[in-house]
């Protein structure tokens, strides 16, 4: 009786055993597959008055420890959802407010949301709060400017923070070039651009920016005076800016050489 309980015993053992090696030899070879949560799923955010509330007069000490933790765990995934949920956007925002005069937060914070995140929404957000505090900033009016304009299609928004650094010392006059076309593009001033571009040409001494300024500006009075002639409209000039006759042909009014439009290609997102 004892030996046949002993006997059973050994065989379920043995019989657990095989199963227990069974086991864990198909776990090997088909391992579970591993469960990786984006930032975005995982982030902690935490509600900005609880911060204040809490800061207990450590906000710098608080919002530096927040911006170097948001710096180690920033990811490159694109953010599409345009909710305002965008974690790295809520941490940007929560350091705003523990110290609004963190500058470098609302510069590299926004540049990170709009280049990387491509959250073009967010980092005008961020922006607009950087500039509440330096609103005479070079860069965050030159980054604001180009997100307005180029990336968010707002072009008076766009050119408004461009038209605040365009004779800052710091800008270049390349620069100037690009806003002087966007203001033309927005307005449809020819004579206002065609004044901009004729005292530049004046002043300028380097040969190769001085031809591009004459280039430009042929092209500027070319499209002006083409569409006066084209359009029968009154005191047309029938010269170019280099003092040859516009040509009359079947299909109406041509310049006697060809021109690229004065004009900045927006592409489409």
């Amino acid at each position: 009786m004892i030996n046949s309980k002993l006997g059973n015993n050994i065989f379920l053992l043995f019989i657990a055993s095989a199963f227990f090696s069974a086991a864990v030899l198909l776990h090997q070879k088909n391992p579970m597959p591993k469960l990786e949560l984006q930032m975005q799923d995982k982030a902690v955010n935490i509600n900005q008055d609880a911060l204040r509330i809490f800061s207990l007069g450590n906000k710098r000490l608080i919002s530096s420890l927040i911006w170097v933790q948001t710096l180690l765990q920033s990811d490159e995934i694109k953010y599409k959802n345009n909710d305002g949920n965008n974690w790295m956007y809520l941490r940007f925002k929560a350091i705003a407010s523990l110290d609004p005069h963190f500058y470098y937060n609302y510069l590299w914070g926004g540049m990170y949301l709009s280049i990387i995140k491509d959250d073009m929404n967010a980092a005008a957000d961020i922006f607009d709060q950087g500039l509440q505090y330096y609103p005479e900033d070079y860069e965050l009016n030159y980054r604001q400017g180009f997100n307005y304009y180029f990336e968010l299609g707002e072009f008076e928004k766009g050119l408004s923070y461009l038209s605040k650094i365009e004779n800052h010392p710091k800008t270049p006059l390349s620069i100037k070039l690009i806003i002087n076309k966007l203001r033309f593009e927005t307005t449809l001033n020819f004579d206002l651009a065609l004044n901009y571009l004729y005292h530049n040409i004046q002043r300028e001494k380097d040969p190769v920016l001085q031809n591009k300024l004459v280039n430009d500006f042929y092209a500027l009075k070319a499209e002006r005076d083409l569409d006066c002639l084209n359009n029968k409209k009154e005191n047309c000039d029938y010269r170019d800016a280099e003092g040859n006759s516009y040509l009359k042909t079947e299909n109406g009014w041509l310049a006697p050489r060809k021109f690229q439009p004065y004009r900045i290609h927006i592409p489409k997102r």
